[in-house]
C-alpha cells in the first residue's frame, strides 16, 4: 500500500480522540527487524520549537529495546477496523510470538522505517529525547500509584514529527469526494490535509484555491464549511473564519459564526 505524505499545518485532528480514544501503533526498527505496540497515552503539540509527539513506554517493553537502539518510530493510526489489531499488539510480545502476523496486519516499510499496509494515518518522528519518568517529581502521588503499581516507569521519548503520510486510496477518496486533486486544509488550496482540490462542498468551490481561511470563493455553496460569499440572503456576510452573520447550519441568533462552530 502507498502512502501520501501532508502538510502537518495543514493537517486538523483531536490528539485526544486519535491517540487516547482511538490507539496507536509504536513501531521502532526497520526491515529486517522491528517491533510494534499499542499504546494509548502519549501527546502531540509544539516543544523547542518544533512539532513532537511524546510517547511513554515502560522498560520491560520490547519496543523499548528498539526506541533506544535507534533514532526513529513511526506512530500508525488504524482507524475503526483496527480494533483487533490493537489487542493483539498490546496484549502480547513479540519476544515470543509473531504478533504482527497474528493481529492480521502487514509490515509496510516506509524509508527507514516500518509502519503497516492497514494505517490510515502514519507520524514518522525522529527522537530528540528519551529520559525515565522520576516518581519523586509527581505532585499528586495518586498517580503513580494508580498508573505504576508494580513500580515499572515508563521511559518518555520526545520525537520531532517529521513525516505526516495518509494512505493513498483515502487520499484518493477524500480528494474525488471533495472535487479536485490538490487541495488545502478544508478543500481550497496548495497541500491538502485530504487532498481536496480547488473546489469547495458541493461543487461551487472558490476560484483562486485559497486555503480554509482564504475567502475567495464563487457564489454558492462553497467556503471551508459552506459558508463562503453567498448571494442568499441569509448567508450575506459569510467568511471561512470569522465571521459573518448566519452561517449555513448555525444558529440564526449566532451573529460572530466562527469557522466551523456552526452547532450542527
Amino acid at each position: 500500500m502507498n502512502f501520501k505524505e501532508i502538510p502537518l499545518s495543514s493537517f486538523d485532528m483531536n490528539p485526544f480522540d486519535l491517540i487516547g480514544k482511538e490507539g496507536m501503533l509504536i513501531t521502532a526498527g526497520n526491515e529486517s527487524s522491528f517491533n510494534t505496540m499499542t499504546a494509548a497515552w502519549g501527546q502531540m503539540g509544539f516543544l523547542w520549537r518544533q512539532p513532537v509527539a511524546t510517547i511513554y513506554v515502560r522498560p520491560q517493553r520490547y519496543t523499548n529495546e528498539f526506541l533506544d537502539a535507534t533514532d526513529d518510530f513511526t506512530l500508525s493510526f488504524l482507524g475503526p477496523s483496527g480494533e483487533h489489531a490493537l489487542h493483539i499488539c498490546g496484549t502480547q510480545s513479540g519476544r515470543d510470538s509473531n504478533k504482527v502476523q497474528e493481529a492480521g496486519i502487514t509490515p509496510a516499510p516506509l524509508g527507514d522505517v516500518m509502519t503497516f499496509e492497514e494505517a490510515q494515518l502514519v507520524f514518522v518522528c525522529h527522537k530528540i529525547y528519551a529520559q525515565p519518568i522520576d516518581p519523586q517529581a509527581f505532585c499528586e502521588q495518586a498517580v503513580p500509584k494508580d498508573c505504576y503499581p508494580a513500580k515499572d516507569f515508563s521511559v518518555q521519548y520526545v520525537g520531532r514529527i517529521e513525516h505526516v503520510y495518509i494512505r493513498e486510496d483515502l487520499y484518493q477518496h477524500m480528494s474525488h469526494m471533495m472535487g479536485g486533486a490538490q487541495g488545502g486544509c478544508c478543500g481550497h488550496g496548495e497541500g491538502s490535509c485530504a487532498g481536496h482540490g480547488p473546489r469547495g462542498h458541493q461543487g461551487k468551490g472558490g476560484s483562486s484555491g485559497r486555503p480554509c481561511n482564504g475567502h475567495d470563493h464563487h457564489i454558492g455553496h462553497d467556503g471551508c464549511c459552506n459558508h463562503g460569499t453567498h448571494e442568499e440572503e441569509e448567508h450575506q456576510r459569510g467568511g471561512c473564519c470569522g465571521g459573518g452573520a448566519h452561517h449555513n447550519n448555525a444558529n440564526p441568533d449566532d451573529e460572530e459564526g466562527d469557522c466551523c462552530a456552526h452547532n450542527h
